[in-house]
Parts: C-alpha cells; structure tokens; sequence
C-alpha cells in the first residue's frame, strides 16, 4: 500500500554545488550521501518535513540520469511514493496495466526501490519505495523549507490525469481546492498523497510557463512547493545567500531555477 509522498528526485550535474543552495541556502540537512555504483549515481537525501528531496548526479554517461541531464538539463527527475511492499505495489501496478520499469524491487537510496514508465502516469517518472531500517538524520526545524507543500503537474485533461492517479495510486481529489485561476491562464485541481497534494494543471491560454511547459515538453512534473513559515523572510534569506528570488505575491513567492538546479520552485507561507 502506498502513503505518501517519500520524495522529490532532483537530477543536477553536480551534488556539491547544488548543495549549496539545498543544505546550507535552504537550510536542510543532509540524512544519506552515498554513490551507488551500479546506478551510476551520486544521491543525496535532504529530509524537508515527513517527505525528502534527493540529488541525483550521475557518476557514469551510460545511466538514464545522465541521459535526462543530457536531454533536459537540471531539474525534476521523479516523484517516489512510500509503500509498505514494493514488490507487491508493483505486482499490483502491472495488474492494473501500468508499464514498469522495473518488474521487480531492487536497492536503491531510498530501500527497496521500483519505477513506473512515465507514459502510464502523464509524462511523471514515478518510483515506489520501502525504507530500510537505518538511522537517519531528521527535518531540521531552522530550515527555511518546512515541508513540501505540493507538486504541480501539468497535464492535458484534469478529470483523465486525477482517474489516473486515483486508479494506480489510490489517492482522491481534494474538492475544497483548485478552479480556474484567469490571471495565471490555468485551472487546477489538487489530490492530497499523504503528507503533500498532487497538483493538475492545465493552461487555459497560450501564453505564460504553464502553457510554455505543455508546448515544448506535454505533460510532466512542473513544479515544487515548498511551505515556508514567513515567505517575505525566506526570500530575504535566500537572497542573503546568493541566490536568486523574486518578491513575494501575498503568500507566494518564486526561486529562479538559475538558483534551484532547474527547478521551478515555489514557496507558499503557511501557518
């Protein structure tokens, strides 16, 4: 059975750099850093609430990390959900008719690992993992990034993708969020995985990064949330840092993805 949000994989060219914005910008620790030479990868954990962001940097050019990097540059790779039986998660997904990537659990970062070819889930890599038992460090209550508040997802259709995920993933809209929002030319919908929300999107013009997003690449992960505490002193940190953030819009705030290894990221304040 799946729970929840594990975690967010970040593909950058270098862990050490990018941790510079993650770890000491961002203020989230560091739980596991290991290369896994069979993967042909560097990952990185950074705990951020009750899920995880992961670093992926490829040690080898013959690993389909380092082909997405070579393809798509830096930014979101995959979303993993937690599950109690991996192995059992994806009997059950091949039962459903979802294309596997792996037809069985393998070790990876995170435990016992398995993905689900991005075609059956709207252009989303997803993974499933069962944690090992190990000590790890936890979230990290200075951090700037409380949790991960969300992840967008730009899709064709909003009722198609939400069947979807509902069918493969056993999770449900949440009917008190999402509509149209006109001046940013999109309508949305939300699905909580546990510990975050899933967000559809799609654009309802032909302009803006949502619409840029579908034309150029269809559908796929957007876009990551992280919930901030004050989003006007977040982005006063982070500036502080170096990096590159633009000012605040009520609650809402944006980091450049110059600054966020290609990541389109959001921060949202929360109470």
């Amino acid at each position: 059975m799946l729970s929840k949000v594990h975690h967010v994989g970040i593909v950058v060219r270098s862990a050490d750099d990018a941790l510079g914005f993650y770890r000491d910008a961002l203020g989230l620790p560091v739980s596991v850093d290991r290369v896994i030479e069979d993967q042909g990868v560097r990952g990185v954990l950074l705990p951020c609430g009750t899920a995880e962001i992961e670093l992926l940097e490829p040690t080898r050019d013959d690993t389909g990390v380092a082909r997405f990097l070579e393809g798509r540059g830096e930014g979101m790779h995959h979303v993993c959900f937690e599950s109690d039986d991996c192995g059992a998660d994806l009997r059950a997904a091949a039962g459903a008719g979802v294309q596997l990537i792996d037809e069985a659990p393998r070790a990876g970062l995170a435990g016992m690992i398995g993905f689900l070819h991005p075609k059956s889930n709207h252009g989303v890599l997803i993974e499933y993992a069962t944690p090992v038992e190990e000590a790890h460090v936890g979230p990290s209550d200075e951090a700037i990034g409380q949790r991960i508040d969300h992840i967008g997802i730009v899709v064709k259709d909003i009722p198609t993708a939400a069947a979807t995920y509902e069918r493969h993933f056993g999770f449900s809209l949440d009917p008190e969020l999402g509509g149209q929002n006109d001046a940013l030319g999109i309508e949305n919908a939300f699905m909580l995985a546990g510990n975050a929300h899933l967000e559809f999107i799609r654009p309802t013009t032909e302009e803006g990064p949502v619409a840029k997003f579908a034309s150029e690449r269809g559908e796929g992960s957007f876009l990551l949330s992280l919930a901030v505490s004050d989003v006007q002193g977040a982005v006063d940190s982070l500036r502080a840092s170096g990096a590159r953030a633009g000012d605040p819009n009520g609650p809402v705030a944006f980091v450049s993805p110059r600054s966020s290894f290609g990541v389109n990221l959001q921060l949202v304040e929360r109470s």
